[in-house]
């Protein structure tokens, strides 16, 4: 009898155990090559990395990983009246590609993106010059620093942004409220 019920507890246990890993395994994000979003037509579940929250003091950036042609989304938050400076994100080579001043007298808050692109004004004409870690910084606090990495592949049908070197594009109005919109509702989902 005591047998009977010590194999009946191991078979449980057993049980219990394959459910958790099956669970487990299908619920892990696992991101799709862009070669394999092709071959199905786009029925993939994730091509892009999940959201994954960087931190530096005031300043969160959305994710550690990104593909090339996402965007990277830029919080700068509870910046106190006397906090004044220059954030500025360094392609791997150790070029600055993107700085964004800062006044907390003016605003406690700012939010905004861009995305990695090649740049003839910064002599970026290269996809392999923006593959890499990257390294962001406050100006005259270059001890601290967040590292993200961009990997080399593509954000599906965005290749041919990457095959000619151009200058910045402008955003419009609508496009930086889309944004906006994007930020709030990731932030309270």
């Amino acid at each position: 009898m005591q047998k009977n019920i010590g194999i009946a507890v191991a078979v449980g246990i057993i049980i219990i155990a394959a459910v958790i890993a099956y669970q487990f395994n299908e619920t892990t994000w696992n991101v799709t090559s862009t070669e394999e979003y092709y071959e199905k037509d786009g029925k993939v579940a994730h091509v892009v990395y999940p959201d994954n929250p960087q931190f530096l003091g005031p300043l969160q950036i959305n994710k550690d990983k990104y593909l090339l042609g996402e965007n990277i989304f830029v919080i700068i938050n509870n910046l106190q009246p006397e906090d004044e400076g220059v954030v500025l994100f360094y392609i791997p080579e150790g070029k600055v590609f993107f700085d964004i001043p800062f006044d907390g007298s003016k605003n406690e808050f700012k939010k905004l993106y861009f995305k990695p692109q090649l740049l003839k004004s910064r002599d970026i004409c290269q996809v392999e010059q923006l593959v890499g870690t990257w390294t962001v910084m406050f100006q005259g606090y270059e001890q601290f620093r967040l590292e993200f990495e961009l990997v080399d592949e593509f954000l599906p049908n965005n290749e041919k942004y990457f095959e000619v070197c151009s200058d910045p594009k402008e955003l419009s109005e609508e496009q930086l409220k889309e944004v906006e919109r994007a930020i709030v509702e990731q932030e309270n989902p």
